[in-house]
Order: structure tokens, then sequence, then C-alpha cells
């Protein structure tokens, strides 16, 4: 076994076997699990962190490694039935990094967060399993097994989410998104089927070992039929709508918030939310030549981009504010992989960048929270002075996803105003830099009622522990630093063919940046939001405003919809569960009957001879 392998298998164990110790390790103490947790934590991002470095500046051949996990499922003498075959590309291994990296401050920012709270076993080992199914999610090439990760992903998120058993808003929540994002699962499944059916048809491949191989798909997507890559893009869609909280299946995400905050900050930063976005990306050979379907996933990214933002712009929940931001910034890079191969780096790299610092911003929220014991954000304000790592760290964080030069977020977002320019989609670009007005007003917003102005209720103020300061420390700083990978990415993509775009130095990205039209966008959009900031008040009061503040704090009716939706399946329910007696002889009297009128139907039809 290379050195190189040995590390991808350390990255997958690490995490599992943290599952499966912390039960076992709790026997010792609290304290022990929570030190086992968090050395596992850190071992699985040095194992992805170096995989980065592996792959970002290695040769373009990427790493492959494969054993047989179910050799019985073998169609033929020469196929190893079902493999877990892991392919590691600078996609995948960036994506992994984030997992990992950012779980591990997650879990060192819980020593002191949750510290004294019931069910620590369960959370240390649900935490590692989040993590791990992530990282198994992105490294492997098989379609099958990437839908066990995503399903496990799903599952923690559902099991996180309603952390506190005893909660019922937790509760409820945990199972909204269970539901919600299963209609995605579930369309995702039969994209994956119709994918690999068709695979097998139309190219004799080996169901198992070629036709659910996501690199043997896209080496032969031209010989795939057009219905079938047709059905299976769509499906797709439906199934990153559901994990990336794109409408109309975003409903679940700002109900997520129940959850520990450092939960939301792995869901939102590093896990559940990015699996969507990850699956588009990697499906995108396959699927980009489909008709309408770069069109559809554009304007999904658009629509959502900007109905979260004016839901964040009049949400007074700190957290739900954030998560409403991250349903819009999901949206932003939805919205540039809709463009085509000319948007696929600057989706990755903004999905990068707000890993980062959308992280910063939920974990910053946290220690506000942890100390002010509420969320409502118009009972906070004054902290500036008092919790100083707390808003130094939150207004880098603010200021990036408002983009502000030079911090990550204003590069990412202007790549994509950028690719949006150069391609010509003028109409979704504007309705896109009316959202990052909108992005820049609600973060002003936030940071004034929570930091600024005076204490709108007594609080007592303790230190922030460095378990929970040093993680905020770091993120700030790779908000401020992690743009500067562009380089690296862009000549990595370009070196593995993964897009139109050539590679480029730092100098010669920043050049770029500063002589196109499109930074006229950025710098506008964040102008104009500090305006919107100041007449935000003025605009409450009119009509119109009272009318349309009113419908974006209602979600603009989705909830109320989906509520009558189940209601409705409820009472027919109710009423179809009469017809069900128990009674034996009832029971094949209706059979019988059914029977016959299939039957009619079938001789009148002419089906029968």
């Amino acid at each position: 076994m290379t050195p190189s392998e040995l590390l991808v298998w350390l990255a997958l164990i690490f995490p599992f076997a943290g599952t499966a110790l912390v039960p076992i390790i709790a026997k010792a103490g609290m304290k022990a699990k929570v030190y086992v947790a968090v050395l596992l934590g850190f071992c699985t991002a040095a194992a992805v962190l170096i995989i980065l470095d592996l792959v970002w500046f290695g040769g373009p051949q990427g790493l492959t490694y494969s054993f047989a996990w179910a050799p019985s499922l073998a169609s033929s003498a020469t196929s190893s039935g079902l493999s877990f075959t892991v392919y590691i590309d600078p996609l995948a291994a960036m994506m992994a990094a984030i997992a990992g990296g950012i779980g591990a401050l997650v879990l060192l920012y819980s020593v002191k967060y949750m510290e004294g709270q019931e069910g620590l076993t369960r959370y240390y080992a649900l935490v590692l399993l989040f993590i791990g199914s992530m990282i198994g999610l992105v490294f492997t090439d098989n379609l099958l097994i990437l839908y066990f990760f995503w399903e496990a992903v799903g599952l923690c998120s559902y099991a996180l989410i309603g952390f506190y058993t005893k909660d019922p808003k937790a509760a409820r929540a945990g199972i909204k998104a269970l539901v919600t994002t299963r209609v995605g699962d579930i369309a995702l499944l039969v994209g994956i089927f119709v994918l690999a059916a068709g695979a097998t048809a139309a190219l004799g491949a080996d169901f198992f070992s070629q036709a659910l191989s996501i690199r043997y798909l896209i080496a032969h997507v031209a010989a795939l039929p057009p219905t079938t890559l047709a059905i299976a893009g769509f499906c797709f869609i439906i199934g990153a709508m559901g994990k990336s909280a794109q409408v109309p299946l975003h409903v679940w995400l700002p109900d997520a918030m129940e959850a520990p905050t450092t939960i939301s900050a792995l869901i939102h930063a590093a896990t559940m939310v990015n699996a969507g976005v990850y699956i588009m990306a990697r499906s995108l050979p396959l699927f980009a030549s489909v008709p309408y379907w770069t069109d559809t996933l554009m304007w999904i990214g658009v629509i959502t981009a900007f109905l979260a933002a004016t839901m964040a712009l009049v949400e007074p929940d700190l957290k739900r504010v954030l998560a409403y931001s991250t349903v819009s910034q999901l949206g932003f890079m939805m919205f540039a992989l809709g463009l085509g191969f000319s948007g696929f780096t600057a989706a990755t790299y903004h999905l990068m960048s707000h890993a980062v610092f959308k992280a910063l911003l939920f974990l910053g929220a946290g220690a506000v929270i942890h100390t002010i014991g509420t969320r409502n954000m118009y009972e906070m304000g004054g902290l500036k002075t008092s919790m100083k790592v707390a808003y130094y760290t939150m207004l880098i964080g603010g200021l990036s996803l408002a983009g502000l030069i030079p911090l990550s977020g204003f590069w990412s977002k202007d790549y994509i105003f950028l690719t949006a320019w150069e391609t010509g989609r003028y109409i979704p670009l504007a309705i896109m830099v009316i959202t990052a007005i909108l992005t820049a007003a609600y973060t002003l917003r936030m940071l004034n009622l929570v930091f600024w102005g005076q204490p709108r209720r007594e609080h007592h103020v303790h230190p922030t522990p460095w378990q929970m300061s040093l993680p905020l420390v770091l993120l700030a700083l790779g908000t401020t630093v992690s743009w500067m990978v562009i380089g690296f990415l862009s000549r990595t993509y370009a070196m593995f063919h993964f897009t139109d775009v050539q590679a480029f130095t730092l100098l010669g990205f920043i050049v770029e940046t500063v002589t196109k039209p499109a930074i006229a966008f950025s710098l506008a959009a964040l102008a104009l939001g500090v305006g919107v900031y100041y007449i935000r008040k003025s605009y409450a009061a009119s009509s119109v405003g009272r009318v349309t503040i009113s419908a974006a704090r209602k979600g603009y009716g989705f909830d109320a919809f989906y509520g009558g939706l189940v209601a409705g399946l409820v009472r027919f329910g109710n009423v179809f569960r009469r017809t069900h007696t128990g009674d034996l002889n009832y029971n094949l009297t209706g059979l019988v009957i059914g029977l016959v009128i299939l039957m009619l139907v079938l001789f009148f039809g002419g089906v029968l001879p």
C-alpha cells in the first residue's frame, strides 16, 4: 500500500472509527470521549489536507483506489461486482478538505459550547459520522455508493437538527428536514438507476462496475441516449434542490436552526448543503448538453438567491438570518453552474469561499447566543466592546458576505458576475446584482442589531474560552486570505480539463477582476446595499413595504402550502382508512372486484386477444 493510498483510507477510517469508539470510550468518562472525538477530527483534517496537497500539486491523474465491496453482485467473470472505488480529483480533494477542516474546528469549538449538555456521546459520534459521510460522498466514483453516503449525510442532519429531543420545535425541525429532503433523495435515486440502466442497454456496460461509475459515464456520455440523459439530469437537479435547499425545497433549512449552533455551522459550511452543489458540479459534463438543463439550474439559483435574500432582510432571529443567507449563497453557486462549463470554476470557488466565512459567522453567532441566551437580534445590541473576539471576527465574516474588497466573498462573487457578463446572461445577472445589494443590506442590519448601538437587554458577558476563540480567529484569517488559492484551483482544473477556462496566476486573476466591467456591479452592489440599509425603515413604513415584508416573513406561503398539502393528505388517509375493516372476506371481495374491473378495462381496450 502506497503512502497516498494509506492517507485516503485513513481519511475515511478516522471519522467512522470515531463514531464507533466514542460510545465505548464514554464509559471512561466525559473528557475522554471529547478528547478522542477532537483528536480524530483533527487527524481527519490532517489527512484530507495532505491529500489536497498531493492532488493540487501532483500530476493530472488524481488518486484512484478500489476494492470489491460486494463481489457477489458480479454479472460476469470479468466483473468485480459492486466496488468501493475512490477517485480523488481537485474538486473532490477540495470538498473533503472543507468537510474535514471545518469539521475539526467545529469539534474543538464544541468542547466548551456543548459542555454540560445531555446526550454528548450521541452528539460527538454523529458529528464524526457526518464528517466521514461527506468525505465518502465526494471520494467515491460509484453513484450507488455515493447515494449510500448521501443518505448517511441526510440521516446525520436529521438526528443532529433534532438533537434536543425534549424540545418539540427541534423534533419537528428534524422531521421536516428528513421529509423535505426525501423528495430530492428519491428523485436522485431514480436518476441514478435510469442513468445506469441506459448505460447498460446502450453501451453493454457492466451494471455495477461501469454503468454506475461517474468517470465511465462521463467518458461515454456521447453514446448515451438523449432521453436517458434528460430524465436522469432533471432527477439529479431535484436531488440537489433538496440537499442544497433550493426553491421550492428550501423550507427545511431555516427551521434546522433548532439544532445546536455548531451543527448549523457544520451543515451550512462543510457538509449537508454542499452535497447538492457538489453533485451538480460533478454531473455537469453528463448533463450540460441536455436541452434546458443548464437554464433550469440557472433560474432555480436566481429565484432562490433573490427570495432568500429578501427573507433574510426582515428576519429577527440571528441564526435564521444566516440560514436564509446560506440558501441565497447556494443560489449563487447554482446560478454559476447554470452558466455551463464557463461557470464551473466560479461556482466551486464561491463554494470554498462561502464555506469559510459562513462557518465563521455561525460560530460567531454561537458565541453571542452562548453569552446572551437569546437568538432574537432585537434583544441584543451594544456587544462590540464586551465581545471583541466575536465582534471583529464576525465583522470580517459579514463584510466578506457583503462583498468588501479584499475579503474572499468579494472575489468569488465578482467572479460569478464576470462569468455571467461574459456569457451574455444579462437579465439573470441583473437579478443577482440586486440580490447582492440585499445581501449587503441584511448583513449590515445583522451587525447593527447584534453589535452596534446600545444594549437592549441586560446581560452578563463572560470571556469566550480559547476553544471557541481559536476557531473564530483561524476562520477569520481564512476569510481574509483563502481567495488567494484561485491560481492553484484554476491550474489544477485546467490540468484535469474540467473547464474551458485557462489557468491563471493570482496576479492575473487580480488584473482580470479589476479591469473587467463586472467589478462595477460588485462595487455598486455594496454601495447600494448600504443605501438600502439606511432607507429600510422608511420603506417598511410604506404601504408597499408592509405588504412585501409581511409576505417575506411568512416565507411567501411555501410553508402554508406544504402544511395544507399535508393536512389534506391526512384527511384523505383518515377517510380511506375506513375501507380497511380488517375483515378478510371484505378484503377478498374488494380484490376480486378490482381484478374484474382490470380485466374489463384490458379487454375493451383491445389489449387482450
